[in-house]
């Protein structure tokens, strides 16, 4: 048997979005975590040191006048430049797709329990033309 009393409602709602508001919490702190290990790791780390390389490279071979006609040290530089653009860019794609997937989708699942306890628990208006039957509820007051 269904338990529609306004309390108990009530008190499912508040306790759902309790829990999801701990999700939140949790998510985020699983985030910081997460983001920080991608930024320390090693693939990380050796990224941006074969990016530091190549560009010091680089400019080492532009300075020397034999050398530094030809394509060598620019290409080196851009290189170094693009590597180290392509770990931050890889980064922040990955921290993107955890943000996008971090609602727990409870929100439409309490509304819908508050939309049910206000039709089983307070006094409803029917209203209807030819076409739609519409239920009219009272507003609360803040």
């Amino acid at each position: 048997m269904e338990n529609f009393d306004s309390a108990y409602l009530d008190s499912i709602a508040k306790k759902i979005g309790d829990y999801s508001f701990k999700y939140r919490e949790l998510y985020t702190k699983c985030y910081d975590q997460i983001e920080g290990y991608a930024k320390s790791s090693i693939q990380s780390n050796l990224l941006k040191g074969f990016a530091s390389v190549n560009r010091v490279a680089g400019e080492a071979i532009a300075k020397i006048s034999v050398i530094s006609k030809s394509q060598i040290g620019e290409t080196l530089i851009e290189t170094g430049d693009k590597l180290g653009n392509f770990g931050s860019k890889r980064l922040e794609h990955t921290m993107k797709q955890l943000i996008e997937k971090q609602s727990s989708c409870v929100q439409l699942f309490v509304e819908n329990i508050n939309v049910v306890n206000r039709l089983y628990n307070q006094p409803i208006e029917l209203l209807f033309d030819k076409d739609n039957i519409y239920i009219g509820v009272e507003q609360e007051e803040l």
